[in-house]
């Protein structure tokens, strides 16, 4: 068996023709997992195909060494599998190289400080950025430790900040600008605070100087890209003659826009299918509470019906039915969309994308981290619509849903959430109880509906139809009750 290398490459599927010894690396992206390599990574390999070689990658990984492990033996590059009605496939060879920063601490530092570094850009996931309440949680252990001392850091912002005060002392200092790649509203604003809380108790004049010569800017991504499992290795296998031990798969639709407030140099993304705005905020919130609400109300509907992917879900008459109606009827009069796109064509996307039969994304990995994620895909569209007086009653069910979900979740051991083990000290018999406890995991009670009564009575009602009935009848009961 063959691995894939530079000195092995499939001849049956486009690869690379850029010189890679050529490259330099002008971006440091932490959290090399899979949705990076399938979305960012593409648009950089884009970039190197057209000659501008000042922007390969070099990863960071915050905790693992699997990544690195696994890329090292094939020189970093890897297959892209894309999965339209049939699958197509790359190889990239846009990552340089990975560093384990609790292993490797000062490399990463000192590549940080590097002035050929221009971008620095982030997919940590949600919990990667300790938030509480959309902000950074200072009381998170990490920065309290980081607070007290740089010496070891371990949270993005430790890493950051000791970066931008070695690169402030340098003789030839260059502007940098740090981008958030998450789906987290206002994500480069959150790394601000972050980074300037601690630079303000160890370095002002690091402050002082990053204030003028750092920006930290947010984007929107979003292109599907479900976990890569044994089966994608050996279709990889079995389709280009080669063994990778971490391909990534995605669907065909890829979108990319980017805050364009950069302080030094700036990628030609916009050339390779990216788009640069003013103000981000728009494209964020028609993605979080468009595509990642649907998202996340259909894996968790879908968990409950008992279905593993996605796709598998909106095979179900009902269940598709109540997912368009909640998206016409309670989201779309909520939630604007910004000027030039169509609310209604993007619901459409939304659902043509989520039903491609070739994409398995599986509903466990959707609902990862759901605690942090409904804080932002759902509760403002549910605050907005009780504001607005409008309906609310698809929501109401969502909640319910998302209530049982945990329990269930965490009943069979399969919960995999940041706060686990504090669902897990919820010890009561009372449903209504265990509803109000979830909620306030999740950070509900900074919202309005968490006060409204008639709004959680009725959360309590169809967490008890679906406790008693099932998810199948629930969803039935609720759509009769509706026509």
């Amino acid at each position: 068996m063959t691995r894939l290398s530079a000195q092995n490459l499939p001849g049956n599927i486009q690869s690379y023709s850029y010189d890679r010894e050529a490259v330099g690396t002008g971006i440091v992206h932490f959290g090399i997992g899979n949705f990076h390599r399938a979305h960012q990574a593409v648009y950089v390999e884009d970039l190197l195909e057209r000659g501008d070689m000042r922007w390969g990658i070099t990863g960071v990984s915050l905790r693992s060494a699997s990544m690195r492990d696994l890329l090292a033996p094939q020189d970093y590059l890897y297959a892209l599998a894309i999965l339209g009605e049939t699958t197509s496939y790359r190889v990239i060879g846009a990552i340089k190289g990975v560093l384990v920063a609790p292993q490797e601490p000062q490399a990463v530092i000192d590549l940080l400080a590097q002035s050929a570094t221009q971008l620095v850009s982030t997919t940590i996931t949600e919990k990667g950025y300790s938030l509480a309440s959309g902000a950074v949680d200072f009381e998170h252990p990490s920065l309290k430790a980081e607070a007290a001392s740089l010496d070891n850091p371990t949270s993005i912002y430790g890493f950051l900040a000791r970066g931008i005060i070695l690169r402030s002392q340098q003789e030839a200092t260059s502007k940098l600008t740090i981008m958030c790649c998450d789906n987290i509203s206002a994500g480069g604003e959150i790394l601000k605070s972050g980074v300037e809380h601690l630079l303000t108790l160890h370095d002002p004049d690091a402050l002082a100087w990053a204030e003028d010569n750092v920006s930290f800017i947010s984007s929107m991504v979003d292109r599907v890209s479900p976990a890569t499992d044994d089966a994608l290795r050996e279709a990889v296998f079995k389709d280009t003659g080669q063994e990778d031990a971490s391909p990534v798969s995605a669907e065909p639709f890829s979108q990319w826009i980017i805050e364009d407030n950069f302080a030094g140099e700036r990628p030609d993304f916009d050339k390779v299918g990216a788009d640069f705005v003013g103000d981000i905020a728009p494209f964020e919130r028609m993605k979080l509470r468009y595509l990642n609400c649907a998202h996340t109300i259909a894996s968790t509907l879908g968990y409950l019906s008992g279905d593993k992917y996605v796709h598998e879900s909106l095979a179900r008459p009902n269940l598709l039915k109540f997912m368009r109606q909640a998206l016409y009827q309670n989201v779309l009069p909520n939630a604007a969309v910004p000027t030039g796109y169509d609310g209604d064509g993007y619901i459409q996307d939304v659902f043509g994308r989520f039903q491609n039969g070739n994409l398995p994304y599986a509903n466990l990995q959707v609902g990862t981290d759901s605690s942090q994620k409904i804080q932002q895909r759902w509760f403002p569209t549910i605050d907005q619509a009780l504001a607005n007086k409008t309906d609310t009653s698809y929501f109401e069910f969502c909640v319910a849903a998302w209530v049982i979900f945990i329990q269930s979740a965490l009943e069979k051991g399969v919960l995999n959430d940041p706060k686990k083990s504090v669902f897990a000290q919820v010890d009561t018999e009372n449903l209504e109880q265990i509803i109000s406890s979830y909620l306030t995991i999740a950070n509900a009670e900074q919202f309005t509906f968490f006060s409204d009564a008639v709004f959680m009575a009725s959360v309590t009602r169809h967490a008890k139809d679906i406790q008693a009935k099932g998810i199948k009848r629930a969803i039935v009961n609720f759509l009769d009750g509706c026509a």
